[in-house]
């Protein structure tokens, strides 16, 4: 993955906490994908750098996103980290902190604990819900985030998540990864690494889809 050396990363870290200990944290956690990774849109082009949002993050519990709820899932998500994207490299990558109190880093004040929740890659150019709305939903078998250990903040307690985790039966909630699908509509699809789906899919889109399936009614009166 294209991160920053791993023992470069552990000195940074350790001069900042021992310049604000107040700022201790349980958990470091890496994540993103690998360099050259094929990030493409539901046409098969590569996602725009100055459009989308990478987010690291996990649902309330109790909440299960599925396509059926999509209009709920921005009540119920809650931001873990954000991350940058370089489309000339084909990667994304962050670094963040899981606090003493299962909080994230990035927003301790707003109290939520992510603390054993399984954790999800939402991609996307925007949080509405139209027509050229593109979304990426899913997770790894091993993205649950770890109970926060107070005052750990040793070089062991490094976590490492790359989008190469995500494996069959890992099936993304929306969206396509290395060719599986999860729910969603696209013009164009393969074995990419990450694929974004539309919400809704374009009118010429659904309507070519309509007259095919007439076409083929048309055809099976006939042989009758």
């Amino acid at each position: 993955m294209k991160f920053i050396p791993r023992a470069l990363r552990v000195a940074i870290f350790a001069a900042f906490i021992a310049c604000c200990p107040q700022m201790a944290f349980a958990q470091t956690l890496n994540w993103g994908s690998e360099v050259f990774s094929e990030l493409v849109d539901s046409r098969g082009q590569t996602l725009e750098e100055s459009e989308m949002t990478f987010q690291l993050g996990a649902f309330e519990v109790g909440f299960v996103p599925t396509s059926e709820n999509t209009n709920e899932w921005f009540s119920h998500w809650r931001v873990f980290d954000e991350a940058s994207y370089n489309q000339a490299f084909g990667y994304f990558t962050s670094t963040a902190h899981l606090n003493d109190d299962g909080s994230s880093s990035d927003n301790p004040g707003a109290g939520f604990s992510f603390e054993g929740l399984t954790a999800f890659l939402w991609i996307r150019n925007s949080p509405d819900l139209t027509t050229s709305t593109e979304w990426f939903l899913g997770t790894a078998s091993a993205w649950v985030f770890p109970d926060a250990v107070p005052g750990c903040c040793d070089n062991e307690s490094v976590i490492e998540w790359s989008v190469s985790d995500m494996e069959t039966p890992d099936m993304p909630v929306w969206g396509s990864q290395s060719g599986v699908a999860g729910a969603g509509h696209y013009t164009v699809t393969g074995g990419y690494t990450l694929q974004t789906f539309t919400i809704i899919p374009e009118a010429s889109t659904s309507l070519l889809v309509m007259l095919s399936g007439l076409a083929l009614l048309a055809h099976r009166s006939r042989k009758q």
